[in-house]
């Protein structure tokens, strides 16, 4: 191969600009930053997060749990339920709710404890559409604040 002048000069450019982006080139993560672990230093080393939520059991070694005896802790509801439960629960009692991964870690770190019901509420029944005011989903709105032409037939008033 014949190389011309002009084409090693690029070339060596183009090495140079390679080697120099690499040299200055940061990626943003690093090892050894602790302002990445959520919570103070030397606290969150030593007790889980959770153990403002959940009472911490001092327990500092993993159980002897398998898939097989944690499977049972996932909470399921009957599908169609008229009291609104679901699978989903908003306040769990343990945040070990039957899917650890590991296995062993179920059941270890922390107690039972009970935040809230889990159980909604139905709402009362939708309020009542007067001559000034307009009905915008559940709620009702005065009319003065409804911005803009009225969408559909008005609604009878009571």
């Amino acid at each position: 191969m014949n190389f011309n002048n002009k084409t090693c000069i690029c070339l060596t450019f183009f090495i140079f600009i390679v080697l120099m982006s690499s040299f200055f080139y940061k990626e943003g993560y690093s090892n050894n930053n602790l302002e990445l672990i959520p919570g103070t230093y030397p606290q969150t080393t030593e007790t889980p997060l959770l153990t403002d939520s959940y009472p911490w059991t001092r327990e500092r070694n993993v159980g002897k749990n398998t898939y097989y005896d944690i499977w049972w802790n996932y909470p399921t509801f009957r599908v169609g339920s008229y009291t609104q439960i679901t699978n989903n629960l908003k306040y769990p009692n343990n945040p070990d709710d039957g899917q650890c991964r590991p296995a062993e870690f179920c059941n270890v770190l922390y107690n039972d404890h009970q935040i809230a019901s889990n159980i909604s509420q139905p709402l009362p029944p939708a309020p009542s559409v007067t001559s000034d005011s307009v009905r915008v989903g559940y709620y009702s709105t005065p009319l003065n604040l409804f911005l803009g032409n009225q969408l559909g037939p008005q609604l009878p008033t009571l």
